[in-house]
């Protein structure tokens, strides 16, 4: 059964409604994470010794960007380890514009999926409830996280006025582990009690459990995806996870 939706509802509206109230609460941005490590700042791999371990692993390519963030995976935290920048490509699948300065958009996928439409999902949980002191966020500061975009067009959702709206806080729910390019569905906690189950639970389990009790919302449907491989948490070496 399919837990996506598109543009065009009043339930939409009102779900991206809320996504730009809570960017307005000062909470969100500034809330640390409780038991998960907060993201890394961006560091260029220019400046990592190419002979030291991190360097290893990332692998040298010149001036990218590298950074992390915890990630859920069936009940663990873990790592995601980021070296390549977002992707969202275009024409979209509604034959619209993307109004954004990234060019990603809510409300749409793209028209033709990139690697053949085969890529991995990453889940996006947004917090649309204002009592956020204390919840675990991966991406604590609205439009900036390591190689998201700061920016996301969200006017088929809400109209005019949101084309560049800033990239809300938000947390991560893989189901595999794997490395490499990761499509994103956005699902929105509409309350605390909810948020704090999923993060219990730490599982996409868990946020189709709350789905069918009408407290996440369907799976949104973008055109972003992100590039990182989920390693085991505090795993200094070895490879990504094979595709």
């Amino acid at each position: 059964m399919s837990h996506r939706i598109t543009a065009g509802t009043t339930r939409n509206r009102s779900i991206v409604l809320n996504t730009l109230i809570v960017l307005c609460f000062p909470a969100i941005a500034a809330v640390g994470c409780a038991d998960d490590h907060t993201p890394t700042s961006p560091e260029s791999l220019t400046a990592i010794d190419a002979h030291s371990p991190r360097g290893h692993m990332h692998g040298a390519n010149q001036g990218v960007e590298v950074g992390t963030t915890a990630g859920w995976f069936q009940g663990e935290v873990v790592t995601f380890i980021y070296n390549q920048p977002f992707d969202c490509p275009l024409p979209l699948e509604d034959g619209g514009m993307a109004g954004s300065d990234s060019n990603c958009v809510l409300g749409s996928a793209t028209a033709d999926a990139p690697r053949g439409g085969d890529d991995p999902v990453v889940y996006v949980t947004v917090p649309l409830f204002e009592d956020t002191e204390g919840i675990t966020l991966h991406c604590p500061v609205a439009g900036d996280c390591i190689n998201h975009p700061s920016t996301i067009d969200l006017s088929r959702v809400f109209g005019a006025g949101t084309e560049n709206a800033l990239l809300p806080p938000h947390s991560h729910v893989v189901d595999v582990k794997r490395g490499g390019w990761w499509e994103i569905e956005v699902n929105g906690v509409t309350t605390r009690e909810a948020w704090d189950a999923i993060e219990r639970e730490r599982s996409l389990d868990e946020i189709r459990v709350q789905q069918a009790l009408g407290t996440v919302t369907p799976d949104l449907d973008t055109n972003l995806f992100l590039f990182f491989n989920v390693m085991p948490r505090n795993e200094n070496r070895g490879g990504p996870f094979n595709r």
